[in-house]
Order: C-alpha cells, then structure tokens, then sequence
C-alpha cells in the first residue's frame, strides 16, 4: 500500500524547506516556534484529509474530466515549482500572530492549490486509502522536518536551507511537466 514514490512526490510538493523562513520570522519575534510548527503541519494535514475524501466530487460537480484536471494541475504545480526555484526577495518582515501563521504555513505553503490539485488527482486515480496511507507518512516527514528546525532554529544555516527548498522546488517542477504531458497525451491522442 505505500509506495515510496509517491511518498516522495508528496513530500516534495509540500515542501517543508520553502516554510521555515515563515518560522525563522517568528523565531525572531520570540514566539514559540516548536508550537507554531506543530500546530502548522496538523492544519495543513486537516487540509489534505479534507481533499482525498471531498476532491474527487469535484469532479462530478463542476463536470471536468481526469485528463483535464491533470493538466490545470500541472500547470499550478509547474507554477509553484518555478516559484520555488527562483531567489525570493526576504521574507523575514513582521508576521502577525501565531494563529495568522500558522494559517499562512498550513495554506497556501505547505496545502496550497498544487498540494489540493495533487491530491484530487491522485485520490481520483488510485484511491483515498492508498491516497491516504502515503499521505501521512509524508506529513510525518514534514513534521520531522519542521520539528527538528524547531529545536534547531539558533544553529541552522539559512543558505542551506534555501538551497534544499530550491533542488525540491525542481524535482516538483518535473512532476509538474509529466502531469501536463499526461494529461496532453491522453486528452488529445487517446480515441
């Protein structure tokens, strides 16, 4: 039932290494990070959970097909992942408080329209328990990731951190184009 793969995909589509100026921000506001990441990563979880057992609906409901979804799906995710791997101008302003951070860290960072697209499709094709299953071990991941940044914080070097996010922002990119290639191929030469 998990597939290693596609815990991989999830992982690098939530992209846990593209949140952590959002918690350095806050580190520097003397909030508490620790709890912010926690409480981040279970509202982001609530997101996805909410999409495997409603986002294939939607399908019905707005009348799209597969194919179709695949490729708007692939272009937000190729969207996301350009974002990702272009250097960003400092994101370390004044946040507001933990509550608006923690929002702003479960979605649109880490659940964002790419996260939801994914997900759709994904639960749509293989089905929410495999959907499911692989989706939280990779939320597991995230949350190791966020926690041990956490306890971490004051000896992370931030270039680093921003060269992770950037190398997942292109493996992200490229499952972005095999999406759209996917959903092309199928939509326009499949009889």
């Amino acid at each position: 039932m998990l597939d290693f793969s596609l815990i991989l995909q999830f992982f690098v589509l939530l992209n846990p290494m593209s949140s952590l100026s959002v918690l350095i921000s806050a580190y520097k506001q003397k909030m508490d990070v620790r709890k912010l990441a926690i409480n981040a990563v279970m509202a982001a979880f609530a997101i996805a959970l909410c999409m495997v057992f409603v986002g294939p609906y939607l399908f019905s409901l707005f009348g799209i097909t597969l194919n179709s979804f695949k490729i708007a799906g692939g272009v937000v995710l190729f969207l996301l992942g350009l974002d990702t791997i272009r250097p960003k101008q400092s994101t370390e302003g004044e946040f507001g408080q933990v509550e608006a951070l923690i929002s702003i860290i479960a979605t649109p960072l880490l659940t964002g329209p790419a996260t939801i697209s994914f997900i759709t499709l994904k639960t749509f094709e293989i089905g929410a328990l495999a959907v499911l299953s692989n989706l939280i071990v990779a939320f597991m991941g995230v949350f190791l990731v966020f926690y041990t940044f956490s306890m971490m914080i004051n000896k992370v070097n931030f270039k680093l951190v921003g060269i992770a996010s950037r190398i997942l922002g292109l493996f992200l990119t490229a499952v972005a184009i095999e999406m759209i290639a996917n959903g092309i191929s199928a939509l326009f030469f499949v009889h």
